[in-house]
């Protein structure tokens, strides 16, 4: 029987594995399927973010205290825990390191508060005085001194009249709201640092046995994460307004101290924040003293920025968050947008806690690659 000359079927080819075929609509090129699909899942996930976002921007008084005293608790937990080793029970040692927290928190308002706000609008003229001094600088490229004062007086007007808006919105109403939400985060601050564990493991409890191993090493890495953001970050806000606080100081800058408040707190808005107090130090040096001492201070800021860059932030923190500045900055911006300043402030450690997650789901993908390609050889 002479043989077929027929092309051998395509399931025949390629060593006999018949090759996948597309079940898919043939009118939709399967590249344009994928994309869709892809784009869809992507827009639901950015939605339900988006929708839980604007929810606890409306419940803020109920989210934000618990959130606080989650990044209070990683800053409070390891006394807790050095008095716990040392023979104290977990009650009175939560009790203790609770107490600790509000005195100190307390005392710093008593001693630096008041000033501060004594102060403010001395620092805001200060500034806008030396905003328009510096217009020089720009001047070449167009921008004249009518623009900047204008620029100038319309962020005031908005702070302002934010500030006026709130103190009508306000009253003995408000005072009694955000009294209630601080003494919320007292009480939770001590039960998070007492039945903390017990607390995420009643929260693991809610799911299947199978997937309680894989969600207790999310949360450890999470609160790793986490921890070692807020912890890192306290400490590295504390070395940047030692030192730029000893600069002005020392060159005999006013204002110091409101300013050494506001590096503090900048420290915790990653790019933007060191780049915003760094300019308020410069424009009140270059009023209240001249340009001389202006440049001192602007040097003294670079530097100590370089330092915090290269040297504080990975020693301190580690390079265990893995943030890209592009990462932080589209973070800060959506934060920001969703929720304004306080969502600013919490961009950052949400964003480190997910690049945690990611990177966890990353590892076990490739542990399970690596084990398929080595099973055949068992």
């Amino acid at each position: 029987m002479a043989p077929s000359l027929e092309t051998p079927p395509r399931e025949r080819r390629d060593n006999g594995r018949a090759p996948t075929p597309w079940k898919g609509d043939d009118a939709v090129p399967r590249g344009l399927a994928v994309a869709s699909a892809v784009v869809l899942r992507v827009a639901i996930v950015v939605g339900g973010v988006v929708l839980v976002a604007l929810a606890a921007a409306k419940l803020m008084l109920v989210v934000l205290p618990v959130i606080i005293a989650v990044l209070l608790t990683t800053l409070l937990t390891p006394p807790t825990r050095w008095l716990q080793r040392h023979g104290w029970r977990p009650a009175p040692a939560a009790f203790a390191t609770t107490l600790m927290g509000v005195l100190v928190f307390f005392g710093l308002w008593a001693l630096i508060i008041p000033g501060v706000l004594s102060q403010s609008d001395e620092l805001v003229t200060s500034i806008q005085e030396g905003a328009s001094q510096a217009v020089g600088v720009v001047e070449p490229l167009g921008v004249g001194r009518a623009d900047i004062d204008r620029a100038i007086d319309e962020a005031l007007a908005g702070v302002q009249g934010t500030a006026v808006a709130d103190e009508v919105l306000t009253g003995a109403v408000l005072v009694t709201k955000w009294a209630a939400a601080v003494v919320l985060v007292i009480v939770l601050c001590f039960f998070f640092l007492k039945d903390g564990s017990r607390l995420w493991e009643w929260v693991l409890e809610l799911f299947h046995e199978d997937r309680q191993p894989v969600l207790r090493e999310v949360g450890a890495r999470a609160w790793t994460a986490l921890s070692s953001y807020v912890q890192g970050v306290f400490l590295v806000a504390s070395i940047d307004a030692a030192l730029i606080g000893a600069a002005l100081l020392i060159v005999g800058v006013p204002l110091a101290t409101p300013l050494i408040v506001l590096t503090f707190i900048a420290a915790f808005f990653p790019v933007i924040g060191a780049f915003v107090a760094g300019a308020a130090a410069v424009l009140v040096a270059l009023v209240a003293n001249g340009a001389p001492a202006a440049l001192i201070i602007l040097v003294v800021i670079i530097a100590v920025q370089q330092l915090e860059g290269n040297v504080f932030y990975p020693v301190v923190v580690g390079r265990k968050l893995n943030l890209h500045p592009v990462g932080i900055l589209l973070a800060l911006t959506a934060g920001g947008v969703l929720a304004g300043v306080v969502g600013a402030f919490l961009a950052v450690p949400i964003a480190a806690v997910t690049a945690a997650v990611l990177d966890f789901n990353r590892e076990r993908r490739e542990a399970r690659a690596t084990e398929l390609v080595l099973k055949p050889e068992a």
